[in-house]
């Protein structure tokens, strides 16, 4: 069979997505309603790591949840520390016998489980050898040995052992041999499950991570995507002083890192950028992700060169053909009042109001009905191409005229609205909900009969809430 392909027709193509460096911002421009989807998916957590068993591993306003090991005497000092106020501070009392910190752990006893140790440790003197100790509430379970220490520095030792059938441990020890008098520091201790190579150091005060329970007596671990809720979206324009907040991504919803957010307020024809920064469960925010695109503008030429955007229903927002566009004009704020023996009056003043124009559009008949919803739906955005030097305008038209027949479009003919933009402050952005047009919840309901069929319809939850945008 002979496929007739028909050589005026335009080509489908899908729309270009436009991703961050760092891969985990993406957009998608949406011409048919200028506007932009807008996407995150910050990843998986990891499998292993970031997580420290130790309960006051930076030793957080003294040396609770922690013990002396073996022989010495041990002080919480601030004049000495890696992480935190301070650090453990040893004083050896004779030489060939051991002294250390111990930190408390979430106990650990399922035979094969590797437990990997690691602490900071500073000594001013050279040392026979440093360890640590695997313990439990009766004794030592085990020890390793890591050699000696570099003198006067802060340096990390690890080291890690295998639980044999039988054996708990709920306390590692990192220990030193030295000479009489030698005074040395620990901090930052941490203890690990299923590594095999000591993660970058964690304690739930550090800005990224959390404690799992009570700060310093607990657990803590950084912070992964699964610990996103929400991420905040910023538009940064050519002509704006700052960023603006997307309205549906400040904040959007981003469960376990992946959300969606839509901006129809993006000025035309213009290169613009978008940052998004996650906010965690804990409040941190984390680092921002950043991409460039611009939204086509009404080419020149093109009749349809208006567009009013509804801000509350985006699928209202239509392009429209403009039959009449007034001169701008700014309305003047003074007061005066005369002066007794002067022929100058006095003069109060402040800054011009925004500047306003009466506006003629003509609309196509099948589209009357739409418009004349769209005109009193509220606060509406009005945009045109650069070329015409109109800045973008929010604004709720006051007094409406039309429709009414105009005879210019077509052998159907036309019909004509007339109505004034004068420019109000952008609405507040803040904790609105995603809108993106011909797209809803209800439209998804009326679409699949249950969320099985739903989800099998949808590869991500990002594409199921742009309908397959993203």
């Amino acid at each position: 069979m002979v496929m007739i392909v028909d050589p005026a027709a335009p080509h489908v193509t899908e729309p270009d997505r436009i991703t961050s460096a760092d891969g985990m911002f993406a957009a998608t421009v949406d011409e048919g309603w200028a506007g932009v989807v807008l996407s995150v998916d910050y990843g998986p957590p990891p499998s292993s790591g970031g997580r420290n068993l130790a309960y006051n591993p930076s030793l957080r306003g003294g040396l609770d949840q922690t013990l002396t090991y073996n022989t010495g005497t041990r002080a919480w000092v601030t004049s000495q520390s890696k992480y935190g106020r301070g650090a453990a501070q040893h004083t050896q009392l004779s030489t060939g016998t051991f002294c250390g910190t111990g930190w408390l752990i979430t106990p650990q006893s399922t035979a094969g489980t590797v437990i990997r140790a690691s602490a900071w440790i500073k000594i001013p003197a050279a040392v026979t050898t440093c360890f640590f100790a695997w313990r439990n509430a009766s004794g030592t379970v085990g020890t390793v040995s890591v050699g000696s220490a570099p003198r006067d520095q802060w340096v990390r030792i690890t080291a890690a052992r295998t639980l044999a059938a039988g054996e708990t441990v709920d306390r590692v020890a990192v220990a030193c041999n030295a000479p009489t008098g030698t005074v040395w520091w620990a901090d930052g201790g941490m203890v690990e499950t299923g590594v095999s190579a000591p993660s970058d150091y964690v304690d739930g005060d550090q800005a990224g991570c959390v404690w799992e329970g009570l700060p310093g007596a607990s657990p803590s671990r950084r912070l992964t995507s699964a610990d996103i809720r929400q991420v905040r979206i910023t538009r940064t324009d050519p002509a704006a002083a700052e960023a603006v907040p997307v309205r549906s991504g400040d904040p959007a919803w981003a469960i376990g890192g992946v959300g969606t957010a839509y901006d129809h307020e993006a000025p035309l024809g213009v290169p613009v950028s978008y940052t998004a920064t996650p906010i965690y469960m804990n409040g941190d925010t984390g680092g921002t992700s950043t991409l460039s695109l611009l939204v086509p503008a009404p080419p020149p030429g093109e009749l349809r060169d208006l567009w009013i955007k509804s801000l509350d229903q985006p699928g209202l927002s239509t392009r429209v053909m403009i039959s009449q566009w007034s001169g701008p004009s700014a309305a003047g704020r003074q007061e005066t009042a005369d002066v007794q023996g002067s022929p100058y009056r006095a003069l109060a003043y402040d800054t011009h109001a925004a500047e306003s124009v009466q506006v003629s559009i003509d609309v196509p008949p099948d589209r009357v009905d739409l418009v004349r919803t769209l005109l009193r739906s509220g606060v509406l955005l009005a945009q045109v191409r650069p070329g015409y030097l109109t800045p973008d305008a929010y604004f709720v038209p006051g007094d409406i005229a039309g429709p009414t027949p105009t005879g210019k479009l077509g052998s159907s003919g036309g019909y004509g609205f007339t109505f004034t933009i004068e420019p109000c402050a952008r609405p507040d952005a803040a904790d609105q909900p995603m809108r993106m047009p011909a797209w809803s919840w209800d439209i998804l309901a009326d679409r699949y009969a249950s969320w099985d069929a739903a989800g099998a319809a949808y590869t991500s939850w990002a594409a199921l809430s742009t309908d397959g945008v993203t």
